[in-house]
């Protein structure tokens, strides 16, 4: 017994008629024949008896016919329970991302959108998440910008500024600007070495012979900013952090170089599965950054010296 001998069954029910039923499927009447006989012999019984020039149902075939009924309802019941997974090839989405901040609003705004879809995201160093996109781990990346691999496609997002969260007892607190000179033997709070960011803000402090005093070396964005609120010292942190809430308990100071804007990357595998919940996704999170990007003017008073 199948859904299409099912089917014929229901029309042959209603028509009580070869002829019309086979009309009414778009098949030939030995057709349909040939299919109530095949769910005869599959059931060990007889659904229609000849009455004249028409048929009747039997018992049983009054019985199979409430079950038939019952079994197309819910068949139909089941297709409009998947309407929302149309297109959806997947349950699940994947993000790497170099601060959970880069993806919040995003987030927000998927789910609302696509509550059938799970949106993992992970904070991973920009190094990690690439690899995790090389062993399909993940499925994009929100990452501060190197050199990709060629089978990754990228598209910049916007340029994150590493800026200074002075605590508000700080003396520098009054500052609007700071030099990195002014922070020879300060204590300051840094990202950890295996962070891409660590790595961008060592080269300039080296290349400038600056030796700040490093008392913490922590492992995100939300721990220096946190121990700068408690007031312990000065943490190098990025302005997008503060997209979403304001500062408590510092003042938040750009440094006087132009070196200290870093590209934000939305990174994938060119073969990316791109299904619907995916270039929604995609698009949503390119969208959002280019209507908050900073205007070009913006961007060139902050790094006046």
């Amino acid at each position: 017994m199948n859904i299409k001998q099912l089917q014929s069954f229901l029309v042959l029910c209603d028509e009580l008629h070869y002829g019309r039923a086979a009309n009414r499927l778009f098949i030939t009447q030995p057709s349909l024949s040939q299919q109530i006989k095949q769910l005869e012999l599959s059931l060990k019984v007889i659904l229609f008896n000849r009455k004249g020039r028409g048929i009747e149902l039997t018992k049983a075939g009054g019985i199979l016919q409430q079950h038939a009924i019952k079994i197309m309802l819910s068949l139909k019941n089941a297709e409009n329970d998947l309407q929302p997974y149309l297109h959806q090839q997947r349950d699940t989405i994947s993000l790497g991302v170099s601060g959970s901040h880069l993806v919040l609003p995003v987030f927000q705004r998927f789910m609302v959108q696509h509550p059938e879809i799970s949106l993992n995201v992970k904070e991973f160093s920009t190094e990690e998440t690439l690899k995790k996109l090389g062993d399909n781990a993940v499925d994009i990346g929100i990452v501060y910008q190197r050199e990709f691999a060629p089978h990754l496609t990228s598209t910049i997002l916007f340029d994150d500024e590493i800026i200074l969260a002075v605590p508000l007892t700080h003396p520098l607190a009054q500052h609007n600007r700071i030099k990195l000179e002014d922070l020879n033997d300060i204590p300051v709070i840094m990202l950890n070495d295996s962070l891409l960011l660590r790595e961008v803000i060592s080269k300039e402090l080296t290349k400038r012979k600056i030796m700040p005093n490093i008392i913490c070396e922590l492992d995100n964005h939300y721990s220096c900013l946190e121990y700068a609120e408690a007031q312990i010292g000065i943490a190098f942190i990025t302005r997008s952090l503060f997209r979403s809430s304001p500062a408590q308990n510092v003042h938040l100071v750009s440094l006087a170089i132009p070196a200290f804007f870093h590209p934000v990357v939305l990174v994938h595998n060119k073969d990316l599965l791109l299904d619907e919940p995916t270039r929604y996704l995609l698009r949503q999170i390119k969208d959002f950054y280019t209507s908050e990007a900073p205007h070009p003017a913006e961007r060139d008073g902050l790094n006046e010296k």
